[in-house]
């Protein structure tokens, strides 16, 4: 069982019912500035789309291709930092919540790549991933079989701007 992660009840939460389209996002670039973690959020929908992820289940081409697509403009508002750092784990790595390894980035994606873990399954008060002041400003992402958790850390090493997104499986 994972370690509890205390919430401070301010992050925003995503349906879960998002398409995997990228035009269901732009409906809300209009109405305020987008969080770093909505903004990752597009890089992922994308990078689904161009491996075709859900037919083909390729998590390194997914993780070739965020890097390749990502475009330094997340940053990192305490430390300026704009680097992506996205790598494949297994499950028991989302309980860590002193990692160092990080420091410097401005997005850690972390891709579960086990084919047996799902976001529908996950309790996601139960991450504890960089939730340490340590990590403020990050965005942090776990790519799982069905979707990707995504979340920023404030000031005070808290969880805000919460998504959960699910991807379509297409037919």
């Amino acid at each position: 069982m994972l370690a509890g992660c205390g919430d401070n009840g301010n992050g925003s939460s995503q349906p879960s019912g998002v398409s995997n389209s990228s035009q269901n996002i732009q409906g809300a670039e209009n109405k305020k500035e987008k969080t770093n973690a909505e903004k990752f959020l597009e890089y992922a929908i994308k990078a689904a789309d161009l491996r075709n992820f859900t037919k083909t289940g390729n998590y390194a081409g997914v993780i070739k291709t965020l890097r390749d697509i990502y475009e330094d403009d997340i940053v990192n508002p305490y430390t300026g930092a704009t680097s992506i750092y996205a790598m494949n784990r297994t499950i028991s790595y989302i309980d860590n919540n002193d990692m160092s390894v990080t420091r410097g980035y401005s997005v850690d994606c972390v891709v579960i790549d086990d084919y047996m873990t799902q976001l529908k399954d996950l309790d996601t008060s139960e991450v504890v991933y960089c939730v340490n002041p340590e990590s403020k400003g990050m965005v942090f992402a776990f790519w799982f079989m069905d979707g990707v958790y995504i979340y920023e850390i404030d000031e005070n090493g808290q969880k805000i701007n919460e998504i959960k997104h699910f991807f379509e499986k297409e037919e």
